[in-house]
Order: structure tokens, then sequence, then C-alpha cells
């Protein structure tokens, strides 16, 4: 029987193919040499100095180094530390930068998508410079126990898993945009109440910027002793603990429960409803 013969490869390929797929092949292999070998820990330094210049965030971390995601190349950091003005060091586990999918490349505005992972939670979303920075993403699986979010509420506290939307720009005024919120199994804690309230779901939108820090223009509340909603603002002041609160709460109080609401100073009817009422301000909170 005739010997079967193997085809060579120029034969089973278009040898132009073969012309253009080798020195391609080539220069991709010597890129990525090249990637591998480049300085990105001089890279994050210089980062990390710009972002304090600007910002007065002081960032170091353990490794920074490149990555391959499905949307494209990536820097990647591991075991930052951030240290806010006036706040202690946060810890953030992960944090990953990569230009995000915009046309606003096009007219040299820089989009960049950006993944943060700590033990407080995880956000994800873009990052854009276009006179100011803004960030617009989400935040899941967050502990507001925990700082940093702790650090932003400024009067009373939460407990619970907090899922969270933002679109959010820093001006030189502070932080406008809007914040829809989410917090499941968990209790608030409000000033004058020696007992944290429990809930099943706790849910709200905030705006924020304009002639107040904060306006909460909705909130829902859904527990097993108490159920209501409510609306407020935080306004303007030189100091956020200067600034004046507002805020007025209708809630439907279960008799297990109201007794320690009326000890916090609320007035609960016979039937269980209750109006209560903060005013003061953001260091010195009153509840009626």
């Amino acid at each position: 029987m005739p010997s079967t013969a193997h085809p060579e490869v120029g034969e089973t390929l278009p040898r132009a193919m073969i012309a253009i797929g080798v020195p391609c092949a080539g220069v991709l292999l010597i890129a990525f040499f090249m990637i591998r070998g480049f300085p990105y820990a001089e890279l994050g330094e210089r980062i990390a100095n710009r972002i304090e210049q600007s910002h007065g965030i002081q960032l170091t971390f353990a490794d920074i180094g490149p990555t391959l995601q499905f949307a494209g190349p990536a820097l990647e950091a591991t075991q930052l530390r951030a240290k806010f003005p006036d706040q202690p060091p946060q810890q953030i586990d992960r944090a990953l930068i990569r230009p995000a999918w915009s046309l606003s490349w096009f007219v040299g505005k820089p989009v960049l998508h950006v993944e943060l992972e700590s033990p407080s939670g995880i956000a994800d979303g873009t990052l854009r410079w276009n006179g100011v920075t803004s960030w617009a993403g989400t935040i899941r699986n967050a502990r507001p126990e925990l700082p940093p979010i702790a650090d932003w509420i400024p009067t009373g506290g939460f407990e619970g898993n907090l899922e969270a939307t933002l679109d959010v720009s820093m001006t030189e005024q502070g932080p406008e945009g809007r914040v829809e919120f989410e917090i499941q199994d968990g209790s608030i804690s409000l000033p004058g109440f020696s007992v944290p309230l429990p809930f099943t779901n706790l849910a709200g939108e905030l705006s924020l910027g304009g002639d107040a820090y904060a306006t909460l223009t909705s909130l829902s509340l859904e527990g097993p002793d108490v159920s209501g909603s409510g609306s407020g603002k935080i306004g303007r002041a030189e100091r956020l603990e200067q600034a004046p609160i507002g805020f007025e709460f209708t809630l439907d109080v279960k008799p297990s429960i109201s007794r320690a609401v009326s000890a916090g100073g609320v007035k609960v009817n016979p039937g269980g409803e209750a109006l209560a009422k903060i005013s003061g301000t953001v260091e010195k909170p009153k509840i009626r």
C-alpha cells in the first residue's frame, strides 16, 4: 500500500496567512515579555502620589501588576491601605482599574472601570474626569456598621447587608448626585433610643448637594416590631457637625417595643401610630 503522506504546513494554511501570522505572533510575544518587565511598582507609586496631591488620600499597596479580563487588560493591586484626612486607615483587599468602554475617550475625557473589594463591601463602577471627579456604580455585600461607610453616616447608625447604586460627583461644595440604597436584615440606632430597632428591609433615596448637604427624599422601613416611612435633610454649615438636621418619620409601632420608643422621646398613640421628628444639629440631634 502506498504510504500516507502528511501535508506540509504550507499546504494546509495559505502562505499569506503564515507570512502575516508568524511576525504578528512574534510581536505579541515580545510585547508580552515587555509588559511583564514593566516597572508597575513605580507606576503605582506615581499614581498614589498623584492621588495624595489631588485628594489628600495616602495610598499604599503590597503588590501591583497587569491582569487580563474579558473586557480587556487591567491593572490590579492587592492589600492596599487608604488613609483619608482625619480618618483611620482603611483596608482594601483588592483594587482593579482598566479603561472603560466609552466614546468619551475620543473627545479627551478618560473613563476608567474600577473594582474595589474590602472587608466592608464591594464597589464596582466607572470613574470620570470632566472638570470634576465623578463615580457611577454599585456597592454590594456592604456592612454599614463598618468604616468607611459608618463614618459617612452623620447621626445614628445601621447594621445589616447594604446594596446601593450611586451617581455622585465631587465638587468644591462637596458631593453632588443621587444614591439609592437598601439594607436587609439589620437594625437602626437612633439618638435617644436605648435599643436598636430591628428591621427586615430598609430602602431609601438620597439627593446630595444643592441647598443641603444631603436630602432624604424617601425612606421605607419594614420590621417585626416597627414599620414606617420618612424624609428629611441635612442642611449646610461651615462644618458638617454644625449642620442643621430635620427629619420626620411616620411609624407603626408594635406593643412589644412601644415602651422603648416612648422612652426615646417619641409619643406612641394607643393604636401604635407614632410621629418621630429629629431636629437640632448633626453633632447634637434632638428626637421627639
